[in-house]
């Protein structure tokens, strides 16, 4: 049988402990709140557990560092946007070449030709175009399906992160409807939808 009061017992202890380890990331926190709703980059970011999140000062393989010196094993890796490890020299050293050739043109480049053609190698399909976050990936993947297939439902697994589209903010709520609920606490106002 599980302990309930002495599994918050050890909870309360290791609240106490992450406050007193992170006292840096607390001040960034606060003075965070003044200019990011809800004191984070990222509104999703609001739902993490804790009193605050950590602050990250450095990243390298597959750790990270707090601005309060302490040292963590990132177990996700900026939720797969450093699956590889964080700052890995070969990337590192090809992203300083091509910075110094330029960031963007919005324009085709032989390095995205090169890049297409070892995708279509790897994965066997022939074409492919690049999107700069998952959110607009999804975007363009909801865009192409509905396209494709005429209909206009999509499906979305309850209570995972899709990126920010609109179509895929959907959550069950206790009498399994399909409810969607952004809360911007900043601007004191809830924007219900139901998806049909």
């Amino acid at each position: 049988m599980i302990d309930r009061a002495r599994l918050k017992q050890l909870h309360v202890k290791e609240e106490e402990r992450f406050l007193a380890r992170t006292p840096k990331s607390r001040e960034r926190f606060n003075a965070a709140k003044e200019v990011m709703p809800g004191g984070v980059p990222m509104s999703w970011m609001t739902k993490w557990p804790g009193a605050y999140p950590l602050f990250v000062a450095s990243a390298k393989g597959a750790h990270f560092v707090d601005v309060d010196g302490n040292e963590y094993i990132d177990l996700c890796l900026g939720d797969t946007g450093s699956m590889t490890g964080h700052s890995p020299s070969a990337t590192v050293k090809a992203i300083e070449e091509q910075l110094s050739r330029g960031m963007t043109a919005m324009l085709p480049t032989d390095d995205a030709v090169a890049v297409s053609k070892e995708l279509a190698k790897r994965f066997g399909l022939p074409l492919w175009q690049f999107t700069v976050s998952a959110t607009d990936a999804n975007r363009h993947a909801i865009r192409y399906s509905r396209l494709i297939t005429g209909k206009s439902k999509v499906i979305v697994i309850d209570r995972c992160y899709h990126g920010s589209v609109d179509e895929t903010f959907a959550t069950l709520d206790k009498s399994r409807r399909n409810t969607c609920y952004v809360l911007m606490e900043q601007l004191q106002c809830v924007h219900m939808c139901y998806i049909s």
